[in-house]
């Protein structure tokens, strides 16, 4: 196993841990990486800052072929169309912390509000605010992920209306199509024609993660499939590559998350590795991953099982 912690050149040649909140992979390869004083990108070896101070943490970080999306806290959207070679830095209006966006290669992207959402038909150059939840008390949104033209909404903690909905873009129409009143789904991800999430408590360690079939996933009466967890923890996110799915936890009480591979054929959460803090975001490249954590952000490499400081 090779545990890399990350770290990054400063002007002065000094290095410090790369404390995360959000990772990406480019279609060649390079890793962008949001943390506390900006955006760094890798290209091979070699660490460099691509974004300055932004004042708001980066909660989630995607991207289509060259072109770089992420959110964040108050509002924040950035963009890069070359790589993280030039940066657009807007706001939408909210205060609330935006800790998913998702994308496809047709130019939409959605991401959210606390309640609302936000649709761009256009790679982000415009938006249109939808409200999907058209009845009072409506839950705060978590996480996202999109099945073609359907948006599937996963929420906070809420008791009467928590869970996972699906938003269908075509005729604006929205049903829930599981049921949690206890946990978070911190995590949504449609892969190889299944629908798993992740979710968990920030006041408790009693985790899921869970999965169902796509194909007839919109149905409230459709069955969900848990997977065996005995790390008593809760989950944060989803990666999944070339038929191997990671997840990562919140911290223990001794302070470490664990990274952790998903087997949908045993139903089972086996732990492979672990990081200081939580573990926020995973992205990873069939059996190699990158996470982003709050204390230190690691790699694991295959290919090599050499430990080295990235600089």
């Amino acid at each position: 196993m090779r545990r890399i912690r990350c770290k990054v050149c400063r002007e002065n040649d000094m290095t410090e841990t790369l404390m995360a909140t959000a990772v990406t992979r480019l279609e060649k390869g390079e890793v962008v990486l949001a943390a506390k004083n900006g955006i760094y990108i890798r290209d091979t070896e070699k660490w460099s800052r691509s974004l300055n101070d932004l004042n708001h943490a980066i909660r989630d970080l995607i991207s289509e072929g060259n072109m770089i999306f992420g959110v964040g806290d108050k509002g924040i959207f950035i963009k890069s169309e070359n790589g993280g070679l030039n940066w657009t830095i807007r706001r939408f209006p909210t205060k609330a912390s935006i800790w998913s966006i998702c994308s496809n290669s047709k130019g939409v992207l959605v991401t959210h509000g606390e309640k609302v959402l936000y649709v761009s038909t256009d790679y982000g150059d415009t938006w249109k605010v939808v409200y999907p939840f058209n009845f009072p008390n409506a839950p705060s949104i978590r996480s996202l992920c999109l099945d073609k033209d359907k948006v599937l909404v996963g929420t906070k903690i809420h008791h009467s209306y928590g869970g996972v909905w699906c938003y269908d873009l075509r005729n604006e129409a929205i049903t829930r199509i599981k049921l949690e009143n206890n946990r978070m789904i911190a995590s949504l991800l449609a892969y190889e024609g299944l629908l798993i999430a992740a979710s968990g408590s920030c006041k408790n360690h009693n985790g899921n993660i869970e999965f169902c079939y796509l194909n007839n996933a919109y149905d409230l009466k459709n069955k969900w499939i848990t997977c065996i967890n005995q790390q008593q923890q809760s989950f944060l996110d989803l990666s999944a590559s070339n038929g191997r799915i990671y997840a990562t936890s919140t911290q223990n009480k001794e302070g470490y998350s664990f990274v952790l591979t998903v087997s949908i054929e045993s139903k089972e959460i086996l732990p492979c590795n672990f990081v200081k803090g939580h573990g926020w975001r995973i992205s990873s490249e069939a059996d190699d991953y990158i996470v982003a954590g709050l204390y230190e952000s690691i790699e694991y490499s295959s290919l090599n099982a050499i430990d080295h400081k990235i600089m």
